[in-house]
C-alpha cells in the first residue's frame, strides 16, 4: 500500500537524514496545520495555530514502517514515542485538501524554541545551524 507523507524537517533533501527518504517518490510542495520548534538536532510539529512548510513523498508500507523506527514512533504505544504519526490536511500549496500523514512531536516543550514562520530550513539558515 502506498501512503502520502509529509516531512518538514531533517529528512528532507539536503538535510541530515534525507538518506532515509531514498526510494519515496516526490508527490509535491505542502503546508500543513500546526507550529514548530526547535527540540534540539531536529524540528516538532505541533498541533496549534499557523503552517508548517515541507514536502509530500508517497512511501510504501516497509518504508513507512522504517520512516516510524527513525522517528522514535512505537506502533501502538503512543507513551513511549517521541513522535507520533497522524493525518492531516494541507492548507497550501499544489496539494491543497489532500489527506497526508505527518509526525508530530509527542513530548514535553516547554523548553523548545518556537519555530514562528513553521519553515525549518528557513530556521537553519537564520541561526546558521548545519542539520
Amino acid at each position: 500500500m502506498q501512503h502520502a507523507l509529509f516531512i518538514y524537517g531533517t529528512l528532507m533533501p539536503g538535510l541530515r537524514l534525507e538518506a532515509e527518504m531514498h526510494g519515496a517518490r516526490f508527490v509535491g510542495a505542502a503546508q500543513v496545520p500546526g507550529r514548530l520548534v526547535d527540540v534540539g538536532r531536529y524540528p516538532g510539529l505541533l498541533h496549534g495555530e499557523g503552517q508548517v512548510t515541507g514536502e509530500v513523498y508517497e512511501v510504501d508500507d516497509a518504508h513507512l514502517a522504517r520512516l516510524d523506527a527513525v522517528e522514535d514512533m512505537v506502533p501502538g504505544h503512543r507513551a513511549a514515542s517521541q513522535y507520533w504519526r497522524e493525518e492531516v490536511t494541507v492548507v497550501g500549496g499544489p496539494l491543497h485538501g489532500q489527506r497526508v500523514q505527518t509526525y508530530v512531536y509527542n513530548c514535553p516543550t516547554e523548553d523548545c524554541t518556537p519555530i514562528g514562520h513553521g519553515d525549518y530550513r528557513r530556521y537553519i539558515r537564520e541561526v546558521g545551524r548545519e542539520s
